[in-house]
């Protein structure tokens, strides 16, 4: 196979996986914002599921890797896109390969089985009914390990997955300095007795609807390549580069879930809408990682949305749309977006105490793939972790172990990328404070300048460079969680001191 001719069956792979991904995209979406007759389901879910193999084994058909074995021979002649999309295309082909094909339709079936019967654990609080699948799950995914392929830690083969060059050397190093530096200020505001106001109260959702519209604004979403949608659990859903669709859930008695899931599912929306265009004919038109996807919904929800200077313009809108601001000023709403105080529940968690979740997670992840745990002790060993680092046991398997969905969709490894997002969005704020007014900017409620800023340096870039060497482009150095660490501590010091 000639250059020419690996390059032009690389790209049609690439153009057939984008058209049958949008279809499956679109599919989706209309399930789940608009509802689908009950009569439907088996047809669609045959639809889908043929869509899904069908861009499979185009996939992996031989002539893939006889096209990137053929490129990565010649790659002193590559386009620094070229060698991106071979880098990329290899990496995927290799671990899509490295699976016996029977497993994987067999593991495809049983995490299909599980959703449902979790869904019905949590509902029951009984987590026996899940526990034969989790303990499957994780059996699989000890396998998957050696399959891949590992050099330190088993674990490592799987944060990969979802955290390219990730591991468990860093990601021990990163949450013990979290330990170190988020305990003690948990501790301080619990000692502080302080109690800020708290926004309480009915809050029509056709005013909230209102608001929708000026928060996209606000951070600069593009609503003529998307729209809004309602769910159940918000979500940011892209069917192509100029069709990316976000989706909130409004609460009558809670204004700022729906204001903040706007904002944050807005900051992933920006991510996709800036991507170079060209990076589409090369199949990199894709996040660096799920930890950098995260960090622009966390920069755009927690550094901007909560920031003073957003509470300056944010006050006298929600005084527009809604009563009972009238005695609020824009301290007492900086002090009330920022309430910080343990809890059980990861999504409900404030910014603070949002890592000490993922901790829990990733320590029981890690010990049960080693076998230092078992999956029936989760129960007890997810209610001593959370009373050793928030400081509370949880009363039920349903908010506690239970509470969330994926192991049951077999993402074992994806929960540190929330963590890490969070990190890589302090370290890129720092950066670009140098050069850039964010508070002036986020103040006068225009923020294309940091919009400019993360556009070249983070977005354009799409999938060409790893999460190491796009943050050391962007900032200058390589990762370096101690940002992250000195702005909750900075933060919530002055907020509680």
């Amino acid at each position: 196979m000639t250059k020419d001719q690996a390059l032009s069956l690389l790209a049609g792979k690439i153009e057939a996986g984008r058209a049958l991904d949008m279809a499956s995209a679109l599919m989706y979406w209309d399930a789940v914002t608009l509802g689908v007759p009950e009569q439907s389901l088996s047809a669609r879910g045959a639809a889908a599921g043929w869509l899904e193999g069908e861009s499979f084994r185009r996939f992996i058909a031989p002539d893939t890797l006889e096209a990137v074995e053929t490129l990565e021979a010649l790659s002193d002649g590559l386009s620094e896109r070229e060698r991106a999309m071979v880098r990329e295309m290899g990496r995927a082909y290799r671990k899509a390969k490295a699976v016996p094909p029977e497993e994987m339709q067999q593991f495809g079936a049983l995490v299909a089985q599980a959703e449902p019967v979790w869904e019905k654990a949590r509902e029951t609080d009984d987590f026996a009914l899940i526990q034969p699948y989790y303990e499957k799950i994780f059996d699989f995914k000890r396998r998957l390990c050696y399959w891949y392929g590992y050099q330190k830690h088993p674990y490592d083969a799987l944060l990969d997955d979802y955290e390219k060059g990730a591991d468990v050397e860093m990601l021990d190093g990163f949450f013990a300095l979290l330990r170190e530096r988020i305990s003690p200020l948990v501790k301080m505001i619990g000692a502080s007795g302080q109690k800020p106001r708290e926004i309480a109260g009915t809050f029509p959702l056709d005013k909230q609807r209102e608001l929708t519209p000026w928060l996209c604004a606000f951070v600069g979403y593009d609503t003529a390549r998307g729209k809004v949608g309602e769910v159940q659990h918000p979500f940011c859903l892209t069917a192509s580069r100029h069709d990316v669709r976000i989706t909130t859930k409004y609460h009558a008695g809670d204004l700022l879930s729906s204001l903040y899931s706007v904002i944050h599912e807005c900051g992933h929306a920006l991510y996709e809408q800036n991507m170079d265009e060209e990076l589409e004919g090369y199949g990199l038109a894709e996040c660096a990682s799920m930890g950098v996807h995260e960090s622009q919904s966390r920069l755009y929800e927690n550094m901007i949305g909560r920031s003073r200077p957003f509470a300056g313009i944010l006050l006298p809108k929600l005084r527009e749309l809604f009563g009972g601001f009238a005695d609020w000023d824009e301290d007492a709403l900086y002090r009330a977006v920022n309430i910080a105080r343990p809890s059980l529940i990861r999504i409900e968690a404030d910014e603070l105490t949002y890592c000490l979740h993922i901790i829990v997670r990733y320590e029981l992840e890690k010990d049960i793939l080693t076998g230092a745990a078992q999956v029936k002790d989760l129960p007890g060993l997810w209610a001593d972790k959370y009373e050793e680092l928030l400081g509370l046991r949880p009363p039920s398997a349903a908010k506690g172990v239970l509470q969330d969905v994926h192991w049951s969709g077999g993402m074992v490894g994806y929960f540190p990328s929330y963590a890490v997002g969070n990190a890589y969005g302090a370290q890129l704020m720092h950066a670009m404070r140098k050069t850039v007014d964010v508070d002036g900017a986020a103040g006068r409620g225009d923020l294309s300048p940091v919009n400019a800023w993360l556009r070249e340096n983070v977005h354009r870039h799409g999938a060409m460079n790893e999460p190491e060497e796009l943050l050391r482009r962007a900032t200058g150095e390589a990762f370096n969680p101690s940002y992250y660490a000195d702005y909750l501590s900075e933060k919530f010091t002055a907020l509680y001191r």
